[in-house]
């Protein structure tokens, strides 16, 4: 086999460097208690394939209750408090004094004191998203305190617990199964196929495409299905698909070790013991992007593209790529391990054949960008630009100028395709004709679906004549314009009383910029309210926050849509 030299002076050299940045840290084990007083059932696991990113810790299942009391790992103290209506909604910080930060996600609610902090933190910026940094001593808390109480909010979509351990100095997640936390796994990972790419016009088994192979557990080990002969000839990478499961419950996780031996000679690693999230949208470098978006597919690539700057990395050789330029046969071994340290093995063979005839490279009609450099289109009424390293790999990009759609300003120009991920966001810039003056500020890009039914929202201003924007996918791509006010609607008002004495609910949503801000005024005082994007939903809780006396009351709701049309609903009330 042709250009494995693992006895270069140089490549030995890079090589222990990164084994030094693979080895793995000891973390404490039995530091730290559950941060719940429930059996922990793992619904995902850290490091687990996500859409553009990896999972940052672990989904702990609440028996599909909200509620439940979280408590704290240890000794520390209330660092952080963020309150989102995506991502990790109602989510609580714990810094511990052994150099660890604990994170709880998704909450429901807060203990009373800290509860009374965040409501007058919330009142005085009449907003319900924020974000607080309690001092040292504001909250201090032992080792079993309630931090929080489980629940769904943010971007969950069913009741769990998303808990993390993070390094306090670089904010990086880490395993928290390498803690020692009380959770059985005696299950060894599932390895399901692998697929073989071919690169400057490679040939597998007799073609020009990748494949797929499917394997199956024989003897204690993992075999391709019988029958699957491959050969090869060029310049190819693997993938393998591979899960983890943990005892007691069914679902999907992630692997944490995977070694690659071609003629039992280590040629790939990589571990995921902590993650970065400045470097974690590369997931789209390492995972096999088209599988996992339409097949929900976890393949793991064994060679690094030429834009992957996750740190997961330990032995890799030319890059993970191999060259078969003989007739001999070839023995290929995966190890693949979870953080139990279970273990399962697939063995197959590659056998050379320089029969098989390489693709030889043909010049493409399309739009060669460089992974490497910036890259452009300049066109008369569009333009692009992509800043170094937008792309994971060289691409041939198409653009072409599609009809109109009916909410357009400006033709529909599809930039390349969806399917191709981007790590970086782009300037994008669309050119208009004679734009009303009081129209200006409601313009925006919109993103259109193959399909051509759907549109989402992107911004971007208006300058002289050109709307520019930021995105951060290829995709079809016009200017539209907003104009239209959000709804606002009351649904549990009767004759101006209310079916419940609980609260007030409001029906929230826009066309389609999206709700920015929302504001609820009670005889002129703000009040707290609660708004849940995925139902829609805004809610004014009666409470000792929101104190309503028996009477004649006026609410006035004000919502603010990201173009800035404004709704405001004003209802007189009595209770």
């Amino acid at each position: 086999m042709k250009n494995f030299k693992p006895f270069g002076i140089l490549l030995v050299f890079g090589l222990l460097i990164s084994q030094q940045l693979y080895s793995q840290t000891e973390f404490p084990k039995g530091t730290f208690r559950s941060p719940m007083g429930i059996p922990l059932v793992l619904a995902g696991n850290f490091a687990e394939l996500r859409s553009n990113h990896f999972h940052t810790g672990l989904d702990i299942k609440t028996n599909n209750k909200e509620g439940y009391k979280l408590y704290s790992i240890a000794d520390g103290y209330i660092s952080r408090i963020n309150i989102s209506h995506w991502g990790y909604g109602l989510c609580m910080y714990v810094k511990h004094p052994n150099g660890y930060t604990s994170v709880y996600a998704h909450c429901s609610a807060f203990p009373k004191n800290v509860e009374d902090f965040v409501k007058k933190a919330q009142k005085k910026k009449q907003t319900e998203t924020i974000t607080l940094y309690p001092g040292k001593e504001q909250f201090p808390l032992k080792k079993g305190d309630i931090v929080a109480y489980s629940g769904n909010s943010g971007s969950s979509t069913a009741p769990h617990l998303h808990f993390e351990i993070r390094d306090s100095k670089t904010e990086e997640p880490l395993n928290p199964l390498l803690f020692g936390f009380d959770i059985k796994d005696d299950i060894p990972p599932s390895i399901f196929s692998i697929k073989v790419y071919g690169f400057e016009g490679a040939n597998i088994s007799g073609g020009h495409k990748d494949k797929i192979y499917d394997a199956v557990k024989s003897g204690g080990e993992y075999k391709l299905l019988p029958g699957a002969a491959l050969e090869a000839n060029g310049k190819i990478g693997f993938s393998v698909n591979t899960i983890d499961r943990l005892n007691v419950a069914p679902n999907k996780c992630g692997v944490f070790t995977i070694d690659l031996y071609i003629d039992d000679k280590v040629v790939y690693q990589q571990k995921l013991d902590r993650l970065n999230f400045y470097t974690n949208r590369y997931i789209n470098a390492h995972m096999d992007y088209g599988e996992y978006r339409y097949r929900k597919q976890s393949y793991h690539k064994s060679f690094k593209m030429e834009n992957n700057k996750l740190p997961i990395y330990g032995t890799v050789v030319n890059d993970g790529f191999v060259e078969i330029n003989d007739d001999l046969t070839h023995k290929v071994k995966y190890v693949i391990k979870d953080a139990y340290g279970n273990s399962s093995t697939l063995n197959f063979k590659v056998t050379g054949n320089q029969k098989l005839k390489k693709n030889p490279v043909k010049t493409s009609k399309l739009i060669a960008f460089d992974a490497s450099s910036k890259n452009q289109i300049i066109e008369d009424n569009f333009k692009a630009y992509l800043p170094k390293g937008a792309i994971y790999e060289d691409a041939n990009v198409s653009f072409k100028e599609l009809p109109a759609h009916k909410r357009s300003l400006t033709p529909v120009y599809d930039f390349h395709t969806d399917s191709v991920p981007l790590q970086k966001y782009f300037v994008l810039k669309m050119k208009l004709s004679a734009v009303k003056e009081n129209h200006k500020n409601k313009l925006l890009i919109a993103e259109l679906s193959d399909d051509r039914r759907r549109l989402s929202a992107k911004g971007g201003k208006y300058k002289d004549g050109w709307i520019e924007g930021k995105v951060r996918s290829f995709g079809n791509y016009m200017v539209t314009i907003d104009t239209i006010n959000p709804w606002v609607t009351e649904t549990n008002i009767t004759n101006k009383k209310y079916k419940s004495a609980k609260q007030l609910l409001f029906k929230v949503s826009d066309n389609l910029s999206g709700i920015e801000s929302y504001k609820v005024f009670v005889d002129g005082e703000f009040f707290h309210s609660y708004y849940t994007p995925k139902s829609h939903v805004l809610r004014v809780p009666f409470n000792e926050y929101n104190v309503f006396e028996p009477g004649a009351h006026k609410v006035v709701v004000e919502v603010l849509d990201e173009r800035k049309n404004k709704t405001e609903l004003k209802v007189d009330i009595n209770l």
